[in-house]
């Protein structure tokens, strides 16, 4: 999970993993949507693929990009146990608060 969220702290990076999961793309088609260089764009990409979250395909002469959706998954089970947990302790508050405005309006 670290290199997940390691790859993800960049915005750049973030916004590749965003295009990519509208569709697969070239390195050339993704370039069209940022201000950095190429060469910075294929080093963004290449930290992707090391934390598996970008793979790429071979189809003739091109490399094709995809969004490696299964990669996210201990992720996104690590945020909903602790969203699962946050959203329990919220409602016990909000009913202990209901309670005591009950009490005081006695």
């Amino acid at each position: 999970m670290e290199s997940i969220f390691s790859a993800l702290a960049d915005s750049n990076r973030r916004q590749v993993v965003e295009l990519l999961h509208e569709k697969n793309s070239t390195l050339l088609e993704l370039h069209e949507n940022f201000s950095i260089s190429f060469q910075a764009l294929s080093k963004h990409i290449k930290i992707l693929e090391e934390a598996q979250l970008v793979q790429k395909e071979k189809k003739g002469k091109y490399r094709i990009l995809s969004l490696n959706r299964s990669s996210m998954e201990p992720v996104l089970k690590w945020i909903s146990y602790y969203s699962n947990f946050w959203n329990e302790s919220f409602d016990k508050l909000e009913l202990l608060i209901q309670k005591q405005n009950q009490d005081n309006d006695q």
